[in-house]
Order: structure tokens, then sequence, then C-alpha cells
């Protein structure tokens, strides 16, 4: 098994807490309704750290039918916009990886602007380092719902305002 990690910051044309809020706290409501073609629906069970986000996958997503991302939460700070999750289940865990988790903050750079900071720690499940596409699967993901959510909340100023 090969232990590894990468970091990406995208910025983004919203503020940190209305990021947090859209990315964060309700990820499991805002990304089916964002990107219908990649979920299905979204559930949350409990609160905070501890708390469990399931993403039902869509037929068009090209992941098995019926297959979910199952996350936990490790580290849910709002007063710092950082927040920590480990894929249980689903996704590339047990395809190409023993274990991926994510670690973000939101950074502030303006009124209404903020990076954020991602970082993709995995393990192999083979002792050899992923490939350009098995890293490209499990860093895209947090690209483009960032991308959804600021998309959504730009046409939406009011919404977490």
């Amino acid at each position: 098994m090969v232990v590894g990690s990468c970091i990406d910051e995208i910025t983004v044309n919203v503020s940190n807490s209305r990021l947090w809020k859209g990315a964060v706290c309700d990820a499991h409501i805002l990304y089916p309704k964002l990107l219908p073609d990649f979920f299905a629906k979204g559930e949350r069970v409990g609160e905070g750290v501890g708390s469990i986000n399931i993403l039902h996958f869509a037929p068009a997503s090209k992941m098995p039918i019926g297959s979910v991302n199952k996350t936990k939460v490790e580290i849910f700070d709002e007063a710092t916009y950082s927040t920590k999750y480990s894929v249980i289940e689903g996704g590339f865990v047990g395809v190409y990886f023993k274990s991926v988790s994510y670690e973000s903050i939101f950074e502030a750079t303006g009124p209404n602007t903020c990076v954020a900071k991602v970082k993709t720690v995995y393990e192999t499940l083979e002792d050899k380092p992923p490939s350009e596409e098995e890293l490209k699967g499990i860093r895209d993901g947090s690209t483009q719902v960032l991308k959804a959510v600021e998309a959504y909340l730009i046409a939406n100023p009011d919404v977490y305002a």
C-alpha cells in the first residue's frame, strides 16, 4: 500500500461563510439538486462530528447502479470553516483505494471571495502509487461540487446571506 496526499486550492467568488453553509452544512441537500446527473439523492445521519453523509450516485454518474458515497465527519469547525471527513463506503474506496479522506478549509480573501484548500489523503489497495486517472477521480469531485455550489450561490445571492 502507498500512502499519499495532494492539495488543491480552488478560488470561489462567494464568502467563506456562504460556501461553508452550502458545501458543508447542506451538502446532502444541495449536491443532488445541483448535480442531478451525478447524485440521485442525499441524506445525513446525525449532526456535526460523527455524522454520516450518504450520497446516492445517479445512473448517469457511471458508478455502479445503487452505489453510494458514505462519509463520516471527523472535524466540523464552523469558527475556522474547516472540516475533515473520511470515505467509509463507496466511491473509489475498495476499488483503487483502501482509504480516502478530505480536509478542507475555506479562507476569506475578500468580502465575497475565498479560497477552498482541499487536502486529499489516500492509501492505495496495491503496493504502487495511484495512476493519474485514479487521482483525478478523487480530486475532481471536490472541485466540481464546490464550483456547482459557487454558481448556485452567485445566482441566488440571498441564499445563506
